[in-house]
């Protein structure tokens, strides 16, 4: 009965250790997807990047594909850990596109397939994460656009304040009101391109702030 026993206990054994391992060396991809948006024609996105790695940091090769030709890839292998940089083209009519990137481990064949969606407007859009920076001065926005009136929120500072946003938008001018808790900062400003709004801030008792935001 023992040495029945020791061995179904060392057969368990076995099995956790290969679970463990399996779980220690898992193949790390993130985001888990990527969106994108732009103008028709227009000037391509910022890039974006995909975090390569995994769970025990050895420097293994991988591999990266992408399933559309509208999906463009800084490199398609290396060793990990790497950040993979994707950019996507404007050249196609307005529209939603889908597509993804995938990335395989070569030593084990472990895959993970990131999603990618590419939104392209008439005109340029605004939704979208925007940032800039001027002397001390930082902003943050994250900003919706419904048929011109524009929600969101955001970070500005100093000091460092989180602000909840509204206004309107009409190409290429944008008008916004950030409220903080105890002030509101005013912001007027029009695209430069595609991936720029140059901005002034103006909030009550302060000289106007000149700002570039950028899409991010």
């Amino acid at each position: 009965m023992w040495p029945r026993l020791g061995a179904a206990l060392l057969a368990c054994s076995a099995v956790a250790c290969r679970e463990f391992a399996r779980s220690k060396t898992e193949l790390l991809v993130s985001p888990d997807s990527l969106v994108f948006t732009g103008r028709a024609g227009g000037q391509r996105p910022a890039l974006q990047y995909l975090s390569i790695s995994e769970t025990d940091f050895q420097p293994e090769l991988w591999t990266a594909s992408a399933d559309v030709s509208w999906i463009g890839l800084s490199r398609t292998s290396d060793t990990l850990p790497f950040f993979l940089g994707v950019g996507v083209g404007t050249e196609r009519g307005a529209g939603v596109y889908r597509g993804s990137v995938t990335v395989v481990r070569r030593s084990s064949g472990d895959r993970r397939t990131v999603p990618v969606t590419l939104s392209l407007f008439s005109t340029t859009p605004l939704s979208g994460r925007w940032a800039g920076q001027q002397d001390s001065l930082g902003l943050t926005l994250s900003l919706a656009d419904s048929a011109g009136r524009v929600t969101g929120a955001g970070s500005l500072a100093p000091p460092a304040r989180a602000v909840r946003v509204t206004g309107t938008y009409a190409y290429p001018t944008v008008t916004l009101l950030l409220a903080a808790s105890r002030d509101t900062t005013s912001l007027a400003g029009s695209f430069v391109d595609d991936n720029s709004i140059a901005a002034t801030l103006r909030d009550a008792g302060a000289s106007p702030v000149s700002v570039t935001l950028y899409r991010q």
